[in-house]
């Protein structure tokens, strides 16, 4: 049998930046227009100026794991912390759980829409959580709920440290892409699940996705992990063309990481088993197919067999498939 790994398309995700407001011939500024914001947040900054003069929406979205049902984090805040001056706070009304496990693909969740900021160059984003027990959760596929311990998360919180931009008189879209398969840990000694989280932050208007098919018989075929269809099997992407291939091992500096992994499921669209990995800045990468994604454990160097791996271009167009 021919093992092959089809490539449906690699396409574009945009959300354009919203021009809100003009400058004039005098220097002066129209007023930013900002659209219904998320009810009942409140915005602090630690100098007591205003946040203002620019705005930006927040959404999240992961790349899943195998096994488990649900992953529930509670979040409670999100701050952002300038290059210059102190932190700006947005706190929730209340404790927002949001299923992680529920936003692959191109699903995203809204967590912050059309807040206002101050423009300038940003250093670090931060989210904090519930610390209640069980505010954080795992929900297991064969039944069973598992506390998510979240190390510092409603001190340090769950950090980004990335410098981005807002620029004046303009609404970003952002996503925080959630890796599962690399923040899920289980102690399998003690059976408890811990939660260091790998995410990513990039501007809607500078990503796209590539999704392809698999033949079905190649997720059951000689050597995969068992003859489930609908387990084990996973598509990783790494940068570059003919990128090295490797398990994800975050003790590890010489290993070549993957930018993202992401499950390969059946769509009842098309009736294909698909696999969409969204949210990947333009460049080029590699996808590599293996049917023995749960021999990957973060924290020790394993032997992942992959089967085929093809280099894959993602481009950014003015096609729009987020919304506004």
């Amino acid at each position: 049998m021919v093992r092959t790994i089809k490539l449906i398309s690699s396409l574009a995700l945009a959300a354009s930046l919203a021009a809100c407001g003009t400058d004039t011939g005098s220097g002066d500024r129209g007023s930013l227009a900002l659209g219904p914001s998320t009810p009942g947040v409140t915005v602090t900054t630690s100098d007591g100026s205003n946040a203002n003069r620019s705005g930006f929406s927040l959404r999240l979205t992961d790349a899943p794991i195998d096994g488990l049902s649900q992953v529930i984090l509670q979040f409670t805040e999100i701050e952002l912390k300038p290059e210059r001056g102190g932190w700006i706070r947005y706190t929730l009304p209340k404790p927002r759980p949001i299923d992680l496990l529920a936003l692959h693909g191109l699903t995203t969740a809204d967590l912050l829409v059309n807040m206002p900021i101050e423009p300038g160059v940003y250093k670090q984003l931060r989210f904090l959580v519930d610390d209640a027990p069980m505010a954080n959760k795992i929900v297991m596929k064969g039944g069973g709920v598992k506390n998510l311990e979240v190390p510092d998360g409603s001190s340090v919180g769950l950090r980004i440290n990335q410098k981005f931009t807002i620029p004046e008189d303009r609404l970003v879209n952002f996503t925080v892409d959630f890796d599962l398969r690399k923040s899920v840990n289980l102690n399998r000694n003690l059976g408890l699940y811990k939660f260091k989280a790998k995410m990513r932050l990039v501007v809607d208007s500078d990503v796209g996705f590539v999704r392809g098919s698999v033949d079905p018989a190649l997720l059951i075929g000689p050597g995969c992990s068992d003859a489930d269809v609908d387990t084990h099997n996973a598509v990783y992407v790494y940068s570059g063309h003919n990128a090295a291939t490797d398990d994800i091992n975050e003790l590890s500096t010489t290993k070549n990481e993957p930018v993202t992994t992401t499950p390969i499921m059946y769509d009842s669209a098309s009736g294909l088993y698909i696999y969409e990995a969204a949210f990947l800045p333009q460049d080029a990468y590699t996808v590599a197919f293996t049917c023995n994604a749960d021999l990957d454990d973060n924290e020790t160097d394993d032997i992942l067999p992959f089967f085929f791996t093809r280099n894959v271009n993602v481009l950014v167009t003015d096609k729009t498939f987020l919304k506004p």
